[in-house]
């Protein structure tokens, strides 16, 4: 008897030794990400129809990562667009676009940063619509915070998006 009460005992003590672990392992645990409050649903490709006659292409990643190209990038010297992306109440979303612009020479001009809001149309994520407003940020001003531009916006738009599917 006394030496299945020191089994058990060994036990206890081996068990209780491993909750520190267990509780640094659960500490250790990755944060929740975007993708847990952006909608999964609607992330995807995107075929956006500017009002002002622009084309873009979008992703909405669901991790909350955000890319755009647009046909005006070789009018304008920009780049590929780069952000992030996170929902607004139930059926919409906002997101920021981040671009370099660059001088004739090729070298960099500025950064542009392009604020977007849009909702869902319908049923589901399929087409969405909304409004856009793109600034530039000069030397000492931040793009990836906004009130650090000391101008005017250079651009603002609405837009409607359908996403892309594989064909069947």
């Amino acid at each position: 008897m006394e030496r299945i009460e020191t089994d058990m005992r060994k036990s206890l003590l081996f068990a209780l030794s491993l909750l520190p672990l267990a509780a640094f392992g659960l500490a250790l645990r990755p944060a929740p990400t975007l993708a847990g409050r952006s909608p999964q649903s609607c992330a995807g490709t995107y075929l956006i129809s500017e009002a002002g006659g622009a084309r873009d292409f979008w992703t909405f990643a669901p991790d909350g990562s955000f890319f755009g190209t647009t046909s005006t990038q070789p009018l304008y010297n920009f780049s590929n667009q780069q952000g992030s992306w996170s929902k607004v109440g139930n059926d919409g979303a906002r997101g920021a676009l981040f671009a370099f612009v660059y001088n004739e020479d090729k070298t960099l001009m500025t950064t542009a940063r392009i604020d977007i809001v849009f909702d869902t149309v319908g049923q589901g994520c399929d087409e969405i619509a909304g409004s856009l407003v793109v600034r530039t940020f000069e030397d000492g001003e931040d793009p990836l915070d906004p009130s650090s531009d000391t101008g005017d916006p250079i651009a603002s738009d609405t837009f409607t998006g359908r996403r892309a599917t594989a064909s069947p």
